[in-house]
């Protein structure tokens, strides 16, 4: 049994990230680092009162399993080179995962929203690259990092109930009534696994940003 527990809110996921009710249950974030931390026994009372898209989440399996990425919205759009700064970080011109930049490894060429995916750029690196990318200073980036943990990752059967919680009745029976209006498609590129309201054509992925044709 566990006693520390986060309470999700997938209404209000942001991409593949799941949202939090945040500290003094003050509106939802994506940042675990603002998720409110319950025991045990609190995790069980919001569970008995929980609305269909609410769940109580071990905090320990959700730490063991967080990503750190950088919301778009706290980093400069344009390229910024700074004198005396030596380290730079690059991502990706207006690609997105939710609002999540990809970011660049010099090494591989790969392209990711985990920042541990990030390499340093000297001065004269970035200014190699193409257009299509933003360099910033490491440091600035490293700062806006945060933690994040993506909804493909949890397993009900591990990180709640096997965390010792039981289902109240009224999630069973609307588990049982509610068909989910979402279509289960495999992304063409990637391989993962996405859910999207149009049952006939694959739309999009915000994985690799494969667009349906």
């Amino acid at each position: 049994m566990r006693d520390r527990f986060y309470i999700a809110c997938f209404r209000d996921n942001v991409g593949p990230n799941v949202s939090f009710h945040r500290h003094q249950f003050a509106g939802y974030h994506t940042d675990i680092d603002q998720a409110y931390v319950c025991t045990f026994d609190e995790a069980q009372r919001h569970f008995n009162q929980a609305r269909e898209f609410e769940r109580p989440i071990s905090a320990d399996h959700v730490d063991a399993l967080a990503v750190w990425k950088v919301d778009h919205q706290t980093l400069p759009n344009s390229t910024q080179i700074i004198d005396g700064v030596f380290g730079y970080a690059v991502f990706v011109q207006g690609k997105y995962s939710g609002n999540d930049v990809y970011w660049l490894n010099k090494g591989t060429y790969d392209i990711a929203t985990d920042f541990e995916n990030a390499s340093y750029f000297s001065k004269d690196e970035v200014n190699h690259l193409g257009g299509k990318y933003v360099a910033i200073p490491f440091s600035l980036a490293e700062k806006a990092k945060r933690r994040t943990f993506d909804f493909e990752q949890y397993n009900p059967r591990i990180m709640t109930q096997g965390a010792g919680l039981k289902m109240p009745e009224h999630l069973k029976r609307a588990k049982r009534k509610v068909k989910n209006p979402q279509t289960r498609f495999n992304c063409p590129s990637c391989g993962k696994i996405v859910w999207q309201y149009n049952p006939y054509d694959f739309d999009h992925c915000d994985h690799c940003g494969k667009v349906g044709e």
